[in-house]
């Protein structure tokens, strides 16, 4: 079962608690090295360093999540890409083979042209015989 909202704001007030009692321990100085003292570093509260460093976190992670999206983007992008070519792929290889078909076919229309082509140089012999024997018909019929 999810957290309910007033689950979320009790951690949240105990996070808050425990980030100023860190905060109050860390900012304490210890009093026996005078040289401490001198460091300006050792005088910064945790929750002064957050307040400092915070936007800095901040945007990286901002920009870390920006590159997250950007990186899904582009993956789901080439994903699609990927699909496309491989239903390009898949049309152009039935292309292919409906040319191949395509080209059985006009071989088949060749070869029966080729078939006509010899059938009419036969009678085209046969018509120049027809033709020889109606002239020596002709010459027959005139001469009495």
């Amino acid at each position: 079962m999810p957290p309910t909202t007033e689950e979320f704001s009790s951690r949240l007030d105990r996070l808050e608690r425990g980030f100023e009692e860190l905060a109050t321990t860390v900012s304490q100085l210890p009093t026996a090295d005078p040289s401490a003292r001198a460091d300006a570093l050792d005088r910064v509260s945790l929750r002064g360093w957050l307040r400092v460093s915070g936007p800095t976190i901040a945007v990286a992670v901002f920009g870390f999540s920006l590159l997250w999206n950007s990186q899904q983007t582009m993956n789901a992008q080439l994903f699609e890409a990927t699909r496309s070519l491989g239903r390009l792929d898949g049309a152009i290889e039935r292309l292919d083979a409906q040319m191949d078909r395509f080209d059985a076919r006009l071989d088949g229309i060749d070869q029966r042209l080729q078939g006509v082509d010899q059938r009419l140089e036969s009678l085209d012999g046969t018509l120049v015989r027809l033709a020889a024997a109606v002239e020596k018909l002709e010459v027959r019929v005139a001469t009495p």
